[in-house]
Parts: C-alpha cells; structure tokens; sequence
C-alpha cells in the first residue's frame, strides 16, 4: 500500500467515525461531517487510476446530506460512464430525503437513455432507496433489448411490491409462461404442447425453415430482429417478481389471471395507496370496471380453446 492510499484509507477511518457520531435523527450528517467527506473525494478523486477514482465517488455513499446529493448529481453527469455508474449506486445510500434522491435519478433515468450501465445502477439505487416515483415511465423498460436492465427493472418492482405493474406483468406473464411460442416479430407459432424446451427448439427450426439458419445478411439481419425481444427470455425472473408482489406463484398466466380476477379491487386499492390518492374512488372506479375486464379474460380463454382445437386437429 503506497503513501497516498495509507493516508487516503487513514482518512477515510476518521471520518466514518465522524460520520457515525455526527448522525442527526433525520438521518443527515453535520453539513461540517458533509464538506470534509467532499474536501476527502475531492482530494481522492485527482488519482490517475479509474478504480481509486470509482472507489472515491463510492465513498460518498455513506455520507448522507444535502451537499453530497449536489455533489452525486454533478458526477451522474459525468461523460465517463464508469464514473456515472457508480455515482449512481452511491446515490442509494441518500435516503434521508428519498423523494428528492429519488426524482434526481429520475432525472439522469431520461438523460442517460442509451447508457445501459448508468440505467442499471439507477434501478439499483432506486431499489435501495424503496423510491416509488418511477412509475409509469419506467414501463418501457420491461422490453428493452438490453436484457440486463429487463432483469433489474423486475428485481425493482418485486422489490417494491408494486402492484401498479400488475397489469403490464400480467400481459408478460401471457406471452412468457403459457405452452405458445410467438416470436417479437410474430413470424413464427409452434405448439409442440411438450414440456422443457422443445417449443423453443421447435420455433428455432421453423424460423430458419422460413428465412434460413444463415448466409446472406438479410437472413441474418431477419434473424436477429425476431429475436431481438422476446418475454420468455425472463420467466424466471417475472415469476419471482409477481410471486414477490402477490405473495402467489403462478405456474401460468391462466392461473396468475384467475388471482387478478378475484382480487381486482385489492389490486387496485394497492395502487391507490402507493399513487397517493384516493382508495375509495380507485376502489369505485374498479367495481365499475371489473365486468370489461372478467369479459376480456373469458375472451381470451374462448381465443386459446379455439386455439388448441385446431391444433389438436392437425
């Protein structure tokens, strides 16, 4: 361990001390405590090396404090995204003032559209902080080619218990967990009715049937765009959220809608009381809709017997 770093990792043990001391009921640091933890990254941060530097912005993590949420914000900016990142991940330790950590990130959540690894550790952040103003702009994500950020806007919600993604899940859930296989691009259906996954080898074949396992680049580029989204990729992962959400695991979507429907006004006084407003109207407004929906799902029914008994004909 060299001079600097002996020194930087000294400092850093004073200053968790302070840091531990210095907590208010409010969960804030002394704004003396927040300055020293800034004059400490700033000093830390002029490093050479992008670890020492990530380590540094990470440091701020456990500072909670107005300043150090201004300071977290100017680095979300940051053009080096292993720097945004990071900063990011350090904004999950600012939940003294969650709606306003929450609503910054929301912030960088537009900004840093196309950094998938800045958008990660924001759902991150998000998750640590229990932030719930995300809805419904982060629905978007639930079908984002990047599977990673797919997968960390799942973890979020389960997290959450977010009952407001019901709806949207319930939808994923249709094309993710039933025997069916449609690709994103709605080329190919097989219906092998077997079990593991020969439906999945067996749509595989026929796509390359219709537009060739390889060759020219339009085939390929064919090839890539059916697969370039597809619900079941994440069954796994959308069953633990809705099972996180509901307290129920669903082995199909059929049985996740039977759930919905009997508790569709939970669901929605659930909503109401996440959203801020009124349970009583949302409750009203539900019994009003229920009938739509139970005739929805009876339709959707009638469409998959239908569905299985041409299949079973040929």
């Amino acid at each position: 361990m060299g001079y600097h770093e002996w020194m930087r990792t000294l400092g850093l043990l004073f200053l968790l001390g302070a840091i531990s001391a210095s907590v208010a009921g409010d969960g804030v640091v002394d704004t003396d405590v927040a300055k020293e933890a800034i004059k400490e990254f700033k000093a830390a941060y002029k490093q050479k090396e992008l670890e020492a530097k990530q380590g540094a912005v990470f440091d701020l993590h456990d500072v909670p404090h107005p300043l150090i949420v201004k300071q977290l914000s100017k680095l979300l900016g940051n053009r080096n995204t292993d720097i945004a990142q990071v900063a990011a991940l350090a904004m999950g330790g600012q939940s003294h003032d969650v709606p306003k950590t929450g609503k910054v990130l929301l912030k960088f959540w537009d900004k840093r559209k196309g950094d998938g690894t800045v958008r990660e550790s924001i759902l991150g952040a998000w998750k640590e902080l229990k932030f719930m103003g995300y809805w419904p702009k982060l629905k978007p994500s639930l079908r984002d080619k990047r599977n990673s950020l797919v997968i960390g806007t799942l973890s979020l919600l389960g997290s959450n218990k977010d009952f407001r993604s019901l709806p949207k899940l319930l939808e994923m859930y249709h094309v993710a967990m039933p025997r069916r296989v449609k690709w994103a691009t709605g080329e190919v259906k097989v219906d092998t009715g077997a079990a593991g996954d020969a439906d999945q080898q067996a749509a595989e074949a026929a796509f390359n049937k219709k537009y060739g396992a390889g060759g020219s680049k339009a085939k390929a580029k064919a090839k890539a765009k059916a697969k370039s989204f597809d619900e079941r990729n994440f069954a796994n992962h959308l069953r633990r959220c809705v099972k996180a959400i509901t307290g129920e695991d669903f082995d199909t979507a059929l049985d996740f809608e039977d759930w919905y429907l009997e508790n569709y006004l939970l669901v929605a006084r659930k909503m109401a009381e996440i959203n801020g407003t009124s349970v009583e109207k949302a409750v009203a407004k539900a019994k009003m809709e229920l009938p739509a929906f139970r005739a929805k799902v009876e339709d959707r029914r009638k469409k998959y017997e239908e569905e299985a008994a041409r299949a079973r004909k040929k």
